[in-house]
């Protein structure tokens, strides 16, 4: 049984919350509001350091999470915490099958088949090789720098160039795409490699520290992996997101009016992938293309009026 709280605000962020806590919220502290929300009594701080001060406090607002935290530390409350739920976006797509933890597995059982070729880039072995987990396709890895676990040295920008008359059943990455200065150009040459009804798949970070500068360049969600592979070029999206949450808050290096506020949304891993559904030609190119043909039918979010 979960262990009764009171949770500090009553927006939206705290709505979101009760979709977990509404079970063992025996109070919501709001210094604008009194009475009840959905049955639950709203309180003001001084009541809850009367008659709840036994429970533990959620601070249920992201963007006045510095304020509720100074308030609470002023008023010698230290019984507090900001859940894991406020730092989640639901927004932000997630697929278990191709999560951190489980994409290789998923390849695996997707495309390690007698006669597959696969192609691997970004190959060299700093940290994992890949190598050892496709048992019957054939593997081959490709890098910019020669070392352990690389068959071919080369530019990613120009991958074609490398392989000429040879096409792959999957092509894959991990965590190279943020250090691709032209990405564009690097996903148009893994599709012009990939056989028809071939797979592609990409993970790479959404969010992460500074690495491996100063080539560093990018970091990208899950829809800008979708808009690097997108139908017009032939791939059909089967499955994208995000894993790995981050609990971010800004520091006292930061302006003023952010010190210590949480940064909700932040997910350490973006992942992609795709199939080949049909050739396209091979001189196309993201001259040819249009808004539209990346971003479909979704549009930027329109002001509040």
């Amino acid at each position: 049984m979960e262990n009764k709280v009171v949770l500090f605000g009553a927006g939206k962020d705290a709505e979101k919350l009760m979709e977990k806590y509404a079970g063992s919220t025996v109070a919501v502290i709001d210094n604008n509001k009194s009475g009840f929300w959905n049955d639950i009594p709203v309180i003001l701080l001084s009541d809850y350091k009367e008659k709840y001060s036994e429970y533990e406090i959620l601070i249920a607002s992201a963007r006045y999470s510095k304020e509720i935290k100074e308030q609470l530390l002023e008023n010698n409350i230290f019984n507090f915490r900001v859940p894991d739920e406020l730092f989640e976006n639901k927004d932000v797509a997630h697929d278990e099958d191709i999560s951190h933890d489980n994409w290789m597995k998923y390849l695996i059982e997707l495309c390690d088949k007698p006669g597959a070729e696969i192609l691997e880039v970004g190959s060299r072995c700093v940290n994992i090789s890949f190598r050892e987990n496709f048992k019957r396709a054939h593997y081959t890895g490709f890098d910019y720098y020669p070392g352990k676990n690389v068959d071919v040295v080369g530019d990613a920008h120009k991958l074609s160039q490398y392989f000429e008359g040879k096409k792959f059943d999957l092509i894959f990455s991990n965590a190279v795409f943020e250090h691709l200065a032209m990405p564009w150009v690097a996903s148009l040459e893994m599709i012009k490699l990939l056989k028809q009804d071939g797979y592609i798949f990409v993970e790479t970070h959404y969010s992460y520290s500074s690495h491996e500068r100063p080539w560093h360049f990018f970091q990208f969600s899950e829809n800008a992996l979708n808009v690097l592979f997108p139908d017009v070029f032939g791939i059909k999206c089967l499955k994208k997101g995000c894993s790995n949450l981050i609990k971010g808050e800004f520091s006292n290096y930061s302006s003023d009016y952010l010190q210590g506020r949480i940064v909700p949304g932040l997910y350490c891993h973006s992942e992609f992938l795709g199939k080949k559904v049909r050739e396209v030609s091979e001189s196309i190119s993201w001259n040819d293309i249009l808004l539209e043909d990346v971003v479909g039918s979704t549009q930027y979010p329109k002001p509040h009026k």
